[in-house]
């Protein structure tokens, strides 16, 4: 079969296109991540801008956290899109600079004015909703004076927030305030964060140890992001999705 030089040029050209893109996997979670949010969610709009502005191509796979964890650390997959980074994770993984984070806070019902939250005992005898296998803070999550009520989804625990059979719910802000706007938006004038998150997380992105251009790839992550940073463009994304929720 003939195949003309035009052709061939554009196939070795497609190609080392592929070759070149970087696989960022993740797991979907609005509106950080997901195939049907605007850029497909807050987080991976920053990494796949700043990646971009790296010099990188860039493709997105969706899928669950074992197999993102799984796959990244053996290689299927270039890039861990959104990662907390922790000392038994930085022995397999190099991790970039923190490019977002999530602040884990308290929503209660405004007319408990009483309800305060500066410290841990603050909590004590409250029934707070929580999710099942979340990482909470280990003081918070060890307490035992504090009555935790587990449920699968944050909405479950919104939707007992209001229905009073929480005293408050904890989670992450931004997907707190994504949640009340999609599926319950008239009760928020009803609720109110406690301004005191109970912890603060930084959000990365992770290279496997055993891509041999790690240091590369997280080297010019970071420059690139630094960059966006300081010229205001990382800022004007913030804001873009801020009107999300």
């Amino acid at each position: 079969m003939f195949i003309s030089k035009s052709i061939l040029i554009a196939l070795l050209f497609f190609c080392s296109t592929l070759a070149s893109a970087l696989s960022i996997v993740a797991k979907e979670e609005a509106p950080y991540i997901g195939n049907e949010l605007p850029n497909k969610g807050l987080s991976i709009d920053i990494v796949n801008t700043v990646l971009l502005r790296a010099g990188y191509e860039t493709e997105v796979i969706f899928e669950t956290w074992p197999r993102s964890y799984e796959g990244g650390e053996i290689g299927i997959y270039d890039v861990i899109g959104s990662i907390w980074k922790t000392a038994e994770r930085e022995q397999y993984f190099v991790f970039s600079d923190a490019y977002l984070f999530h602040e884990i806070k308290f929503i209660k019902r405004k007319k408990d004015t009483s309800i305060k939250f500066d410290t841990i005992s603050d909590l004590d005898g409250l029934v707070v909703g929580i999710l099942k296998n979340y990482e909470y803070q280990k003081d918070f999550s060890n307490s035992r004076n504090i009555i935790k009520l587990q449920q699968n989804h944050l909405i479950q625990n919104l939707l007992f927030l209001t229905q009073e059979q929480v005293d408050v719910t904890v989670g992450d802000e931004r997907k707190i305030q994504y949640e009340i706007n999609k599926y319950m938006k008239s009760k928020m004038k009803d609720l109110e964060f406690l301004p005191q998150p109970l912890n603060k997380r930084g959000v990365h992105i992770a290279v496997s140890k055993s891509n041999p251009k790690h240091k590369e790839i997280i080297d010019k992550f970071n420059e690139a992001l630094k960059a966006m940073k300081s010229d205001g463009s990382y800022q004007e994304i913030i804001k873009k999705h801020q009107q999300l929720y």
